[in-house]
């Protein structure tokens, strides 16, 4: 069983894949559409281009999770220009997301976290995280007291590598080689 980290906190990340994926369809519907109305004007073709490009661009950026950092208290989901915080008392449930249906990555049986607040479901992650992360996630979430379904969720493998891999190394735990 892996051991929480000393501010009792873990952060998992989205994908990189996710990440740029969303972003570059986001950001080329957009600039498709801008391009048709300044070569064509607002016409029907361009004019809905433009509007649908930029309002996905809206969402990728300002609702698309980069990383989600789980505490005893609360989840806080960070996007690329907002972070928004979900106290786990306003939390009904946390679940899986379905996996990517398209299956680039074989080791991904299970897919990303998602919480239920009301009647929404909000993206937490989109990928698995691995399975020593999942330990420390169940303990984090064992210790808010609040029954949210943590012992509902599978443990994903351990042959997935942690969603901190390929990132900075202030994103690593302490306990990982080469701190």
């Amino acid at each position: 069983m892996a051991s929480v980290p000393a501010d009792g906190s873990i952060t998992i990340h989205s994908s990189w894949r996710g990440i740029a994926g969303s972003s570059f369809g986001a950001f080329a519907v957009a600039a498709a559409g801008t391009y048709g109305v300044v070569s064509a004007g607002f016409r029907v073709v361009p004019t809905v281009l433009f509007i649908l490009g930029w309002l996905a661009v809206t969402v990728v950026v300002f609702d698309y999770p980069i990383a989600s950092t789980f505490t005893p208290e609360k989840v806080t989901r960070r996007m690329m220009l907002r972070r928004q915080h979900f106290d786990w008392v306003d939390v009904r449930q946390i679940t899986r997301t379905r996996p990517n249906f398209i299956r680039v990555d074989r080791n991904a049986e299970h897919g990303g976290l998602a919480v239920l607040k009301g009647r929404r479901q909000y993206l937490l992650v989109d990928r698995s995280e691995s399975g020593g992360e999942f330990d420390v996630l169940a303990d984090v979430l064992e210790r808010s007291g609040e029954e949210i379904g943590v012992d509902q969720l599978l443990r994903p493998g351990d042959k997935l590598p942690p969603t901190w891999l390929y990132r900075r190394k202030r994103w690593r735990p302490d306990s990982a080689d080469g701190r």
